[in-house]
């Protein structure tokens, strides 16, 4: 059972940082073309900074926001299987 849990966990969390990854390349590229540099050099150095330009920026930054916040709720549903199955 242990490991069955500790490799739902990795692919969550493997698979949810994928997803972050993309959308906020995704993102970076969307402020790019919007002639928004500062969103885009930003997102680039600071990968969060993704999620406020797609939530501020709803309609431009919406495709972005698919990857960003799924891959965000799948790292957060491995760290809750974390702190579910393990105490330290």
């Amino acid at each position: 059972m242990e490991l069955a849990v500790n490799v739902v966990m990795i692919m969550f969390a493997g698979i949810g940082a994928a997803l972050f990854y993309v959308g906020s390349l995704i993102a970076a590229v969307t402020a790019f073309r919007h002639t928004q540099y500062v969103y885009g050099a930003l997102s680039l150095l600071i990968f969060p900074v993704s999620i406020a330009y797609c939530l501020q920026y709803k309609d431009k930054g919406a495709y972005a926001a698919k990857f960003l916040l799924g891959g965000a709720l799948l790292m957060l549903i491995a760290f809750g299987l974390a702190m579910l199955f393990y105490t330290i």
